[in-house]
């Protein structure tokens, strides 16, 4: 699905569960009101999902709050996710995605996103050594908060990245969910 130029494009998606190919959503200049566009019934997209200078768009949280996996059978330029020149987007925000099987993520030059430091991509990507996260919002200019750290008590799980154990998560208040594939993997240590 191509959703271009405008915003009301973004209806074609109301009764999609599973998008068999990819998702680009684009080239929206007209800064407009995102929050009556909800597809909570979209799970699954088989290629990649695209967005790229879509103006007023601040969080994909509530566009697509069960988006869980992201398939990468075709990619684009060998990315599954690509976040380009998104100048409002504050958070990416897609806190039921659980695993992206092939490809990797390409997230530059979105001058306001922040919580990309907070999210352990490996637990999501086979490999994450083929992102390519540059020129967004520096994670000293955000204060990225998970639930409960705030209190002292963060409910998110934490992991390692660059020898630093820190808690996961999407926003202030959507910690990250562990993959499908690493739910079985500990399934089978205990």
């Amino acid at each position: 699905m191509d959703i271009r130029n405008s915003m009301q494009e973004l209806r074609q998606l109301e009764d999609c569960t599973v998008i068999e190919g990819f998702l680009r959503i684009l080239l929206i200049s007209q800064v407009e009101d995102f929050s009556s566009y909800r597809f909570p019934k979209l799970t699954v997209i088989t290629d990649y999902l695209l967005l790229f200078r879509v103006a007023g768009l601040e969080t994909l949280s509530d566009l697509f709050p069960n988006l869980t996996v992201i398939r990468g059978k075709n990619l684009f330029y060998n990315y599954a996710l690509v976040i380009f020149e998104m100048t409002n987007l504050k958070d990416i925000g897609l806190y039921n995605l659980r695993n992206i099987t092939r490809g990797a993520i390409r997230i530059e030059k979105n001058s306001d996103l922040c919580y990309l430091s907070t999210v352990d991509w490996s637990l999501i990507l086979d490999s994450a050594s083929n992102n390519y996260i540059v020129r967004n919002k520096l994670p000293k200019e955000c204060g990225d908060l998970c639930p409960g750290t705030a209190e002292g008590n963060s409910r998110c799980k934490t992991t390692y990245i660059n020898d630093e154990h820190n808690p996961r998560c999407w926003t202030s208040n959507h910690c990250q969910k562990t993959s499908l594939r690493m739910s079985k993997i500990e399934v089978l240590k205990h």
